[in-house]
């Protein structure tokens, strides 16, 4: 039982309800109810009201979701219309989004603004309650609950700077999101980064069950590192400053060194259904089936990307929805010697959990065979297509999966290290490649172990495909290489320009503000 995972959504799902009618009720006992003088001047129950701000993060792995937008719009996943039938088409917003021809009045893209504002103004909230009940608060549980949530914040900013740019930073709570002007990316960079840095000193130094999914110093540590290493592209910058690739080994280094984490024998630990005591695991969005009632905000790869008889395949409960697959071209950058790539995907004859074929219900008398290869994104085989499987997928689940799903994890800090040394950082690259915890990244994945000789940038971006492959990364990573929108990939043309790396701020945003400005080349 994950019990303090459950425990932690169970606080978010009931604060949402108490922050929102009762801490801006200042005073008011009425009926011998709590007051919020009461409930913030009581230690044990801060935390809860900070919970409350983690909500959004539920949605962060959805398909329409951050995670959506960052991999579908990549080279790593699309999702085709399948045939006999239309599945999928949605009114071409899929094949749209993989061929970088998104629209300004999307929908969904507006959804996505909304969820993180709204996990932003819960930040805003929390923190106003804080300083006026500051007086009735210990001195230290203020110091840290305040820091926390102003990390948080900062991480829902990291979203919106990644993928919008342009947007207002708003640090009250006072009015609508669309009545403050907008901030520059370079100045919402700047402030994100001050955020950080004031407040991480406040933090939590180590992980433990109370604080599991929750902003700690080693999350901060990760965010910066993250920060830094994509500060050129933030900056609108020429070239890589060696000032910020050391800022990203200082930070690297904070975690490798950390005692409580380490890179993990088995590649596939990290995402396993009980995964919270996984050492590599930096930060994580508990997820808990049932908790929520909204479906958006529950993990469902195996719907999403499963066909089907993944509940034949997998022993589960629910067919998948035979959605999102791997890109052909993308299943092209692992060896077939490479264990991630049968880790991370299904392909090839489908079989049961006890070895018996499994039957491909449109091919009758013949067995499932899914294809690397997808036919076509407008009339796609329902048996096309390599399925994602990294996650475990729990034997009898009925309903959403009880992965945690994983935001930071140690091999990803060892990477961005490696890339920051190969950008001018000042740092041994050959000391980095005797380090045994990187070594074993790759020799986990049964592949040789790299040399200052073999590891370039060229081999770094395919690498962190390979290693990271649909954890929500792949479109920042393509960014700095400049193989984002200048990219080509399967179904995907290289366009003149770079102006896909940003989406467009959302239509039902921007036409509330006339002073707003939209993002280059929409």
């Amino acid at each position: 039982m994950k019990e303090y995972n459950y425990i932690f959504l169970l606080l978010i799902a009931f604060t949402m309800g108490l922050i929102n009618t009762g801490c801006t009720d200042m005073d008011e006992d009425t009926m011998g109810r709590m007051t919020s003088k009461d409930f913030y001047a009581d230690p044990n129950l801060i935390p809860q009201a900070v919970g409350a701000a983690y909500a959004e993060l539920q949605a962060y792995q959805n398909h329409w979701g951050v995670w959506g937008f960052q991999t579908v719009s990549s080279d790593e996943c699309v999702v085709p219309t399948r045939i006999p039938g239309n599945d999928w088409y949605d009114g071409g917003v899929w094949q749209n989004l993989h061929k970088h021809q998104w629209e300004v009045r999307l929908g969904q893209l507006n959804t996505l603004w909304v969820s993180i504002y709204s996990g932003i103004t819960t930040c805003n909230r929390v923190i106003t309650d804080l300083d006026t009940y500051k007086e009735f608060i210990d001195e230290t549980v203020y110091g840290r609950y305040r820091a926390e949530t102003i990390i948080l914040r900062s991480f829902y900013y990291t979203i919106l700077l990644d993928l919008f740019g342009n947007v207002p930073y708003v640090a009250d709570y006072e009015g609508e999101i669309t009545s403050y002007p907008q901030t520059p990316r370079t100045e919402l960079y700047e402030k994100v980064l001050n955020d950080i840095l004031s407040n991480v000193e406040f933090l939590d130094e180590k992980p433990d069950p109370v604080n599991y999914g929750r902003c700690t110093k080693p999350m901060a540590y990760a965010m910066l590192a993250k920060l830094y290493l994509n500060a050129k592209v933030f900056k609108g910058a020429s070239a890589y400053d060696v000032n910020d690739m050391n800022k990203v080994i200082e930070y690297c280094n904070l975690l490798i060194k950390h005692e409580d984490y380490q890179i993990v024998s088995d590649f596939l630990e990290p995402f396993k259904v009980y995964n919270e005591s996984c050492k590599e695991n930096i930060f994580v969005v508990p997820m808990q089936n049932g908790i929520n009632s909204n479906g958006d905000y529950e993990f469902h790869f195996h719907k999403f990307s499963g066909h089907p008889r993944f509940r034949d395949v997998f022993g589960i409960l629910v067919s998948g929805w035979n959605g999102g697959c791997a890109t052909p071209s993308f299943m092209d950058i692992y060896s077939d010697e490479d264990y991630r790539k049968r880790a991370t995907f299904l392909y090839g004859p489908c079989f049961t959990p006890q070895g018996e074929p499994v039957a491909n219900p449109d091919l009758p008398g013949e067995q499932l065979n899914l294809t690397i290869e997808v036919e076509s994104l407008e009339a796609a085989r329902k048996w096309n297509g390599a399925r994602i499987q990294k996650y475990e997928y729990e034997s009898g689940m009925n309903g959403n999966m009880n992965n945690d799903f994983v935001i930071y994890r140690l091999s990803d800090i060892y990477y961005m290290k490696a890339e920051a040394i190969l950008r001018g950082g000042n740092a041994s690259l050959a000391e980095l490649c005797n380090d045994e915890g990187f070594q074993l990244i790759r020799q986990r994945a049964e592949q040789s172990v790299y040399t200052p000789e073999t590891l370039t940038l060229d081999e770094l971006i395919d690498e962190r495909g390979r290693e990271f492959a649909w954890e929500g990364w792949r479109r920042q990573d393509l960014i700095r290489w400049d193989k984002f929108s200048k990219g080509a990939w399967t179904f995907k043309t290289a366009q003149a320009d770079n102006t896909r790396d940003l989406f467009p701020i959302p239509y039902d945003q921007i036409t509330k503000n006339p002073s707003w400005k939209q993002n280059s080349g929409y």
